[in-house]
């Protein structure tokens, strides 16, 4: 359980200016290390709090000069993402594919990977790459993030050209609905 003084400390930088929050982001996304499950469930509005103060960034900028914090944002991210499915039927629902995917930033050195798993009606992701992946989108830091969070529509950001996507247009588009359920699912 993430103790009270993380919390308040999130908080706290929370409300600081972008510099303030940038330099305190590191330290507080190290500490908050294997306590992520438990902070989306228990404080989702903190979560969203985090992920929405991240969208405001410069995300590339912000990854290449702290490339540790990438791995540790998206443990974040996909921890609040797979809760937030476990907790949504649905989310679940659209579930009706086993789907892999791999994403890749363009612009800093930024890799995750997402799975979608038909049996078990359960969505995992995480940094680094997966070996055989359906799918590989491309594209800025901030446009992935963006997909994940809802900021950037799956379909209309593929059709803008924000991004690439290398794979079977099917599983793309099977693969849409779930992210657009995915990202309703982050409170406001």
């Amino acid at each position: 359980m993430p103790d009270d003084q993380l919390i308040q400390r999130i908080e706290d930088s929370l409300e600081q200016d972008q510099d303030q929050l940038e330099d305190d982001l590191p330290e507080i996304l190290a500490d908050m290390e294997g306590q992520t499950d438990e902070l989306v469930r228990e404080h989702p509005q903190v979560m969203a709090s985090i992920l929405g103060r991240m969208e405001e960034m410069d995300i590339a900028s912000f990854v290449s000069e702290n490339p540790e914090t990438a791995d540790q944002f998206q443990e974040l991210l996909w921890s609040g993402m797979r809760v937030m499915v476990e907790q949504n039927p649905e989310v679940k629902e659209q579930i009706n594919e086993d789907i892999t995917t791999n994403f890749e930033a363009d612009d800093c050195p930024m890799e995750g990977h997402l799975e979608v798993k038909k049996e078990e009606e359960l969505i995992t992701g995480g940094a680094g790459q997966l070996d055989d992946a359906d799918i590989t989108i491309t594209g800025p830091a901030d446009v992935l993030v963006g997909l994940i969070t809802g900021n950037v529509d799956p379909i209309q950001g593929f059709m803008q050209q924000q991004y690439e996507m290398d794979g079977p247009v099917q599983k793309g588009t099977k693969l849409a609905p779930i992210m657009n359920s995915l990202s309703e699912q982050v409170p406001e």
